[in-house]
């Protein structure tokens, strides 16, 4: 068994580990529905729990790993950012953001697998693969969330379990027949202990932005030297001549793009680093009961605009607090 090669193994999942952390909190940070900001802060918190562990193990090992951040996974948080703030329509947010979650988790997935085929001590071996169970447990709520088999888990938080169960009663006034739902009392995810990290930083937005701009500078740049180029039968004008600024122009092409980028990452971090509060702290204070209803895909939409009608209702009919 090579002690090395494992704590290095260990080394590039922690880094796997944290990406997935910071993540779920800024995938928490872009979601108006009060269920999903708890749901995928408690995620969020877990895997900086499973980061600890990781990291107790390397040294436990005699490990010393260099524990740096995945440079791929600070630009997908920027993206999450920025698709998230082009995004029309919460619903629609919804689904980009549980996509993007989804090719992450795609990556931890992959990254345990690899790491448990490797020649592990039997301790470290059973702390890996009870993260990797727990893993599998949300992707598989994720997949639920985006639609599986022609069905789809709509989650959503709801002041008492009267309000639960209005929520159920209009969708089937609605002609909507639940396969199945799901209503829990939401205290044991307090228990847990929100994770209350930031998750993007407004560099991040930046760097993403400018990295998918210059990508498509790249793109646009390449199709107007073929362009250019395609004149090349002008008299007086020299191949060389061409080439040259067919390739300036391609340049050009890809720092505007990434100049333009970033300036667009940097107003979305403005506003993402002033996260509301307010939908997170009233998650908190108020939000009760967590349900869960599985529907058919066609009539998700129509259900999931019925289930936010419910909550919002119910929500309008607080008793007005008196100011702090």
């Amino acid at each position: 068994m090579d002690s090395q090669r494992v704590v290095k193994a260990l080394g590039y999942l922690y880094r796997i580990v944290e990406a997935g952390e910071r993540g779920f909190a800024v995938a928490a940070k872009n979601v108006s529905n009060r269920a999903l900001k708890i749901l995928f802060r408690s995620f969020a918190g877990q895997r900086a729990k499973f980061k600890d562990e990781i990291i107790a193990e390397i040294q436990r090992l005699g490990g010393h790993a260099r524990l740096g951040s995945s440079f791929l996974g600070m630009i997908h948080r920027g993206r999450i950012d920025i698709f998230a703030a082009l995004t029309i329509g919460a619903e629609n947010v919804e689904k980009v953001v549980l996509k993007e979650i989804m090719i992450g988790e795609k990556v931890a997935i992959r990254t345990y697998e690899k790491t448990l085929k490797m020649d592990l001590p039997i301790e470290t071996r059973e702390i890996v693969a009870r993260q990797f169970e727990e893993v599998r447990k949300v992707v598989e709520q994720v997949r639920l969330m985006r639609g599986q088999n022609r069905k789809r888990m709509l989650i959503r938080l709801y002041d008492s379990e009267a309000d639960a169960r209005q929520a159920l009663q209009s969708l089937k006034q609605a002609g909507l027949s639940e396969n199945a739902f799901e209503i829990e009392n939401v205290n044991h995810l307090r228990a847990m202990e929100l994770y209350k990290g930031r998750g993007t930083t407004i560099l991040e937005t930046i760097v993403s932005g400018a990295v998918g701009g210059a990508i498509w500078g790249t793109l646009a740049g390449g199709l107007a030297a073929i362009g250019i180029l395609q004149i090349s039968n002008i008299e007086g004008v020299t191949p060389s001549t061409l080439l040259l600024f067919a390739g300036l122009c391609a340049l050009g092409l890809m720092a505007g793009g990434s100049f333009i980028g970033g300036m667009i990452g940097l107003f979305i971090g403005w506003g993402i680093a002033s996260e509301d509060s307010y939908v997170s702290d009233d998650s908190l204070k108020h939000g009760q009961i967590l349900m869960r209803v599985m529907v058919d895909e066609p009539l998700a939409s129509t259900a999931w605009q019925i289930m936010n009608e419910v909550e919002i209702q119910a929500r309008t009919r607080r008793p007005s607090e008196a100011p702090a």
